[in-house]
């Protein structure tokens, strides 16, 4: 793909990587003349995934880059019934398999914790004035059978 049809969503452009990071990633670069990681667009050409390559493409004027496309969704839960609303990340294994209502368990400065999701957007429908945690699971909605002895009870 021509790297000037690469959309960039203005967070990437706020939340710039650190030198240290950017610097090894670039030495990779120049050792392996590989970009270090995926860059990965939605269906519109927005970046999603793989910023550090898409700047040092720009850097070093490549003209036409390798792409993948992907999705990536955000819940919108609260720790408390009326608290706060915070957002996470899906990881790639759970988009389209949550829903409002789910419980989901997620890392926060007081540790892990599930929250019950109220919705499920595509990200990007909205912009992200910061970079978003993950969730880290799904919790399991199906009764597990209790074994006794050969029978199997629900």
């Amino acid at each position: 793909m021509q790297l000037q049809e690469i959309k960039i969503f203005p967070w990437f452009e706020i939340t710039k990587p650190s030198t240290e990071k950017m610097c090894e990633k670039e030495e990779e670069f120049k050792e392996t003349g590989l970009l270090p990681t995926e860059i990965i667009l939605d269906d519109q050409n927005r970046l999603l995934d793989g910023y550090i390559s898409y700047l040092l493409a720009v850097k070093y004027g490549l003209g036409d880059v390798p792409v993948k496309y992907g999705r990536r969704q955000v819940i919108k839960a609260r720790h408390k019934e009326h608290g706060k609303r915070y957002e996470w990340e899906l990881p790639e294994r759970l988009i389209d398999q949550v829903a409002a209502g789910d419980k989901v368990l997620i890392r926060n400065t007081r540790g892990l914790r599930w929250v019950t999701v109220e919705a499920v957007e595509e990200y990007g429908e909205r912009e992200y004035p910061e970079p978003i945690k993950r969730v880290i699971k799904k919790k399991n909605t199906k009764r597990q059978g209790v074994f006794t002895g050969g029978i199997n009870h629900v």
